[in-house]
């Protein structure tokens, strides 16, 4: 089973349209998504700005928010803070602050990081899925 980390930003792709990254996330069979848990309370304090954006029901992105989130692991921070001083040196020699939870749980869980954030490819050792493509790819052994 392949792990993948899920950046925030792919969350919100996912609650916006019903494309290619909404269909990734809940088609691919031979993955494991995960998701640091302080993403839990970053999408509900967006939900209004989502709401604005998707033109969307409160109780349908509601809902769509809570079958994305049944889709991924919730990966609490004790779980990786180990990784977190690692994180912090990576995030700040790339100029990246503020993805160390994501480089951390990357790094803890040796897995790749989804995301369409261009900050992610400056940090050294952490491997980028770009495109659900490649995220389906890497669930069936090929990426």
């Amino acid at each position: 089973m392949t792990r993948i980390i899920v950046d925030a930003s792919v969350l919100v792709a996912c609650a916006l349209s019903d494309g290619s990254s909404r269909r990734a996330l809940f088609q691919a069979t031979d993955v494991e998504f995960y998701v640091p848990e302080f993403i839990l309370e970053e999408l509900r304090r967006k939900t209004p700005k989502l709401l604005a954006l998707s033109g969307l029901p409160p109780p349908v992105l509601t809902g769509l928010i809570d079958d994305l989130f049944g889709r991924v692991d919730v990966v609490p921070r004790w779980a990786y803070a180990g990784q977190m001083k690692e994180a912090l040196e990576l995030t700040r020699a790339a100029g990246a602050e503020g993805d160390e939870d994501y480089v951390a749980l990357a790094l803890a869980l040796e897995a790749p990081v989804w995301t369409y954030d261009k900050d992610f490819r400056r940090i050294r050792r952490i491997k980028v899925v770009r495109n659900p493509e490649s995220a389906l790819e890497q669930s069936r052994g090929k990426g």
